[in-house]
C-alpha cells in the first residue's frame, strides 16, 4: 500500500523462511520467487544472489540436493561477480553442508576448503573456526571419526582463543556426538559434561535441556536405558517450562524410541502418541509423517506387521504429499524390510524397487548401495543365497568407491551370515575376517566385539565348538571392556547354546542362568523371557541322562522356568516369544510322559496338552511369517513323537518331517535339510523293527541323503551319527 517494493521484499524473504522451517516447502519457494522477482525488478544484485541462496537453502531441506547445488552456484557466481568474498565463502560453506547431506563426502570437503582458504585469506578467525567444524562433520558423516574429531578439537581451540564460550560449548556437543557415533561412551559422556557445564555456567536454559538430550542418547545408544530416560525427562521438563512445545515432541519421539530399544512396547506407543498429539496440534507435516513411521517402527519391532504397514503407509503418502522424495524412499525401504521380517518376500522386493528407483533418480549414492544391501537381506531370507550374494557384493563395491570403510565393513559382516546360512563354512570365515580386519583398522570396539561373535557363530553353525566358545568368549570379554552389558549377556548366552550343542548340560544351564541373572538386572523383560526359556529348554534335555527321580526334579525347574518366562511374554505380548514358549510347553510335556510309570493314567491328557500347545505354536508361527522356524520346531515335534512311546505316532512323525523337508528345501536350509532327511530315516528303521515291507530300504535311502548332505557341509561329527544309523 506504501509502495516501499524492497521493504515488501524483506517480508517475503522472511516469510519464505518461516515456511521452510515449518517444512511448507512449495509456500517457501512461491514466497521466495516473488522476493526474487521484486529484486529482479529493482535490480538489486546483492539481494538477488541472496534470494538464489535461499532457494538454495529450500531445495536442500526439501532433500532436492541437485536444485539446491544449481541455485547456491548462482548465488556464488554473483557474489564473486560482485567481490563479495565473504558471501562467496558463506555459498561455499552451504555447498560443501548440502554435499553432505546428499552423501557426497569428496564434493563436500572440495567446497569446504575453498570456504576455508578464504577465510584464512581473510584472517576471519570465527568462521576459520566454523570451517574447521563443518570438515569435522564431513568427516563423522563419512564415518572417519578420528578425522573428525581433530577437526572438531581445532574449531574448539580456535573458539576458546578466541573467548567465544557458546561456540565451545558447541564443539564439546559435537566431540560428543562423534565419539557416540564411535561407540567411545565415556569419551561422549567426559565432553557432554563439558558441554553441560559451560550451557550451566552461561545460564543458556534451551542448551542446557539439549544437553540433557545428548547425555540421553549417549546412555541410549549404550544401552543403559533408565539413565537415557531419566535425562530424556529432564531435558523435556526443561523445554516445557520453555515453552519450547516443538523440543518437548521431539524429546517424546527420543522417549519413545528409548523404550522401544529396551522392549517397553506399551511405553514407547504412549510416548510416540504425546509426540503425534503435539506435531498435530502445530500442523508440523513432515514430524506428523515422522511420528507415523515411528509408530511402524515400534509396532514392528514387536512383531505386529499389519499395524507396523498401516503406520508406515500413511507416512509415505503424507511424504508423497509433501513432495519430500528422500523421506518417501525411507519409507520404502522400511516398508521392504517389514514385509521381509513377516516373511512376505515378494511384497518385501516390489517395495525395495521402488526405494532402488528413487534413490537412482535422485543419484544418491549411499542410498542406493543401502537398497542393494535390502535387496540382499530379502534374497537371505528367501534363502536365494546367490542373488543375496549378488546384491552384497554390489553394495559392497559401491560402498568401497565412496570410501565408507565402516560400511563396507557391514557388508563383509552379511556376506559372511549369508555364507554361513548357506552352509560354506570357510568363505564365511573369509568374509568375517575381512570385517574384522576393517574393524580393528577403525579402532570401533563394539564391532570387533560383535565380528568375533559371528565368527564364533560360523563355528558353531559347522559344530565346531572349541572354535565357536574361544571366539564368543572373547566377544564376551570385549563387550565387558566397553560396559555394553545387553551384548555380554547375548555371548553367555551363545557361550549358553554352545554348550548345550555339544552337550555339555550342566555347563549350559550355568551359562544360561549367569545370561539370565543380567537381562533381569537390565530390567530386559523380552530378552529375560528367552533366558528363562532358554534355561528350561536345557534342563528338559539333562533330565534325559538322569535317574528317574533326579528327572523329575529337573523337569519340575524347567516347567517353572517356562512359566515365568510365559508370565513375561503374555504382559509384553511378546508374539515371537510365545510361539517358542508353547513348543517348549509341548516338548515339556512330552518329556514328561517318557519318565511316567507304565501304570499311570494320565497319558491322554498329556498327550492332548501336548497337541494343544504344539498346534498354537505353529499359529504363532504362521501369523508372524516365520516359515522356517515354524518347520524347524516342527522336526522337534516329530522327534518326540517317534522316540517317547506314550505318544509314539509314525505317520504322524513321518507328515511333520516331511512337511518340513519341503521347507527346508524352498528355503535352501542344507543343514536343517540334512537333519530332516535324518529323521525320516530314523522314522523308517522305527517301522522296520515293525516288519513293515521295503522300510529298510527306504530308510537307508533317506540316510544315505542325509549323510551325503552333512559330508558337503563338512559336518564330520553329523556324518559320523548318520553313518553310525546306517
Amino acid at each position: 500500500q506504501l509502495g516501499k517494493e524492497t521493504d515488501v521484499a524483506d517480508l517475503l524473504y522472511w516469510i519464505g523462511n518461516c515456511y521452510r522451517n515449518w517444512g511448507k516447502y512449495e509456500q517457501a519457494l512461491e514466497a521466495q520467487q516473488q522476493v526474487l522477482t521484486i529484486r529482479q525488478r529493482l535490480d538489486e544484485q546483492s539481494n538477488i544472489a541472496l534470494a538464489y541462496y535461499q532457494l538454495g537453502r529450500i531445495y536442500q531441506d526439501w532433500g532436492k540436493y541437485q536444485q539446491a547445488i544449481d541455485y547456491y552456484q548462482q548465488s556464488r557466481q554473483l557474489y564473486q561477480q560482485l567481490g563479495k568474498e565473504t558471501d562467496v565463502a558463506d555459498l561455499w560453506y552451504w555447498i560443501g553442508y548440502c554435499y553432505r547431506n546428499w552423501g557426497k563426502y569428496e564434493q563436500a570437503l572440495e567446497a569446504q576448503q575453498q570456504d576455508l582458504t578464504i577465510r584464512q585469506r581473510l584472517d576471519d578467525q570465527p568462521n576459520i573456526a566454523d570451517a574447521y567444524y563443518q570438515l569435522g562433520r564431513i568427516y563423522q558423516d563419512w564415518g572417519k571419526y578420528q578425522q573428525a574429531i581433530d577437526y572438531y578439537q581445532q574449531s574448539r581451540q580456535l573458539y576458546q582463543q578466541l573467548g567465544k564460550e557458546t561456540n565451545v560449548a558447541n564443539q564439546w556437543y559435537n566431540l560428543a556426538d562423534c565419539y557416540r557415533n564411535w561407540s567411545k561412551y565415556e569419551q561422549a559422556l567426559e565432553a557432554q559434561q563439558q558441554d553441560l557445564t559451560i550451557r550451566q555456567r552461561l545460564d543458556e536454559q534451551s542448551n542446557i535441556a539439549l544437553a540433557y538430550f545428548h547425555l540421553g542418547r549417549i546412555y541410549q545408544d549404550w544401552g543403559k536405558y533408565q539413565q537415557a530416560i531419566d535425562y530424556h525427562q529432564q531435558s523435556l521438563q526443561l523445554y516445557q517450562q520453555l515453552g519450547k512445545e516443538t523440543n518437548v515432541a521431539n524429546l517424546y519421539y527420543w522417549i519413545g524410541d528409548c523404550y522401544c530399544n529396551w522392549g517397553k512396547y506399551e511405553q514407547a506407543l504412549e510416548a510416540q502418541q504425546q509426540n503425534l498429539t503435539i506435531r498435530q496440534r502445530l500442523d508440523d507435516q513432515p514430524r506428523i509423517a515422522l511420528a507415523y513411521y515411528q509408530l511402524g517402527y515400534i509396532y514392528q519391532d514387536w512383531g505386529k506387521y499389519q499395524q507396523a504397514l498401516d503406520y508406515y503407509q500413511q507416512s509415505l503418502q503424507l511424504n508423497e504429499q509433501l513432495g519430500k522424495e528422500t523421506n518417501v524412499a525411507d519409507l520404502w525401504y522400511n516398508l521392504a524390510n517389514c514385509y521381509r521380517q513377516w516373511g512376505k518376500y515378494e511384497q518385501a522386493l516390489e517395495a525395495q524397487q521402488q526405494d532402488l528407483t528413487i534413490r537412482q533418480r535422485l543419484d544418491d549414492q549411499p542410498n542406493i548401495a543401502d537398497a542393494y544391501y535390502q535387496l540382499g537381506r530379502i534374497y537371505k531370507d528367501w534363502g536365494k543365497y546367490q542373488q543375496a550374494l549378488d546384491y552384497h557384493q554390489q553394495s559392497l563395491q559401491l560402498y568401497q568407491q565412496l570410501g565408507k570403510e565402516t560400511n563396507v565393513a557391514n557388508l563383509w559382516y552379511n556376506l559372511a551370515n549369508c555364507y554361513r546360512q548357506w552352509g560354506k563354512y570357510e568363505q564365511a570365515l573369509e568374509a568375517q575376517q575381512q570385517d574384522l580386519t576393517i574393524r580393528q583398522r577403525l579402532d570401533d570396539q563394539p564391532n570387533i566385539a560383535d565380528a568375533y561373535y559371528q565368527l564364533g557363530y560360523i563355528y558353531q553353525d559347522w559344530d565346531n565348538y572349541t572354535e565357536a566358545i574361544a571366539h564368543h568368549e572373547q566377544s564376551r570379554k570385549l563387550y565387558e571392556n566397553v560396559d555394553l552389558q545387553q551384548e555380554v549377556a547375548n555371548q553367555l548366552s551363545c557361550l549358553a547354546a554352545c554348550y548345550r550343542d555339544s552337550k555339555d548340560y550342566t555347563k549350559a544351564i550355568e551359562y544360561y542362568q549367569s545370561s539370565l541373572e543380567l537381562h533381569q538386572a537390565l530390567d530386559n523383560n523380552k530378552s529375560a523371557a528367552i533366558g528363562l526359556r532358554q534355561l528350561s529348554n536345557t534342563q528338559r534335555l539333562q533330565a534325559r541322562n538322569c535317574s528317574s527321580q533326579e528327572a523329575t526334579a529337573l523337569l519340575q525347574k524347567a516347567e517353572n522356568n517356562l512359566q515365568q518366562a510365559i508370565q513375561l511374554d503374555t504382559a509384553g505380548d511378546y508374539r515371537e516369544n510365545l510361539a517358542y514358549d508353547q513348543i517348549s510347553l509341548a516338548l515339556l510335556s512330552a518329556e514328561h510322559l517318557r519318565w511316567l510309570p507304565e501304570d499311570n493314567t494320565s497319558p491322554p491328557n498329556h498327550i492332548a496338552l501336548f497337541k494343544q500347545y504344539y498346534t498354537t505354536g505353529f499359529a504363532y508361527f504362521k501369523e508372524l511369517g516365520q516359515v522356517v522356524d515354524k518347520a524347524e520346531e516342527a522336526l522337534e515335534i516329530a522327534r518326540a513323537y517317534l522316540e517317547i512311546s506314550p505318544l509314539e505316532n509314525l505317520e504322524q512323525a513321518e507328515t511333520l518331517a516331511h512337511q518340513s523337508l519341503q521347507t527346508f528345501q524352498e528355503f535352501n536350509c542344507r543343514k536343517l535339510e540334512a537333519s530332516a532327511y535324518k529323521l525320516l530315516g530314523e522314522i523308517y528303521l522305527a517301522r522296520a523293527h515293525r516288519q513293515e515291507s521295503g522300510a529298510i530300504a527306504t530308510a537307508c535311502q533317506f540316510l544315505n541323503t542325509s549323510l551325503q548332505h552333512y559330508r558337503e557341509l563338512d559336518l564330520t561329527e553329523k556324518a559320523a551319527e548318520v553313518e553310525q544309523l546306517i
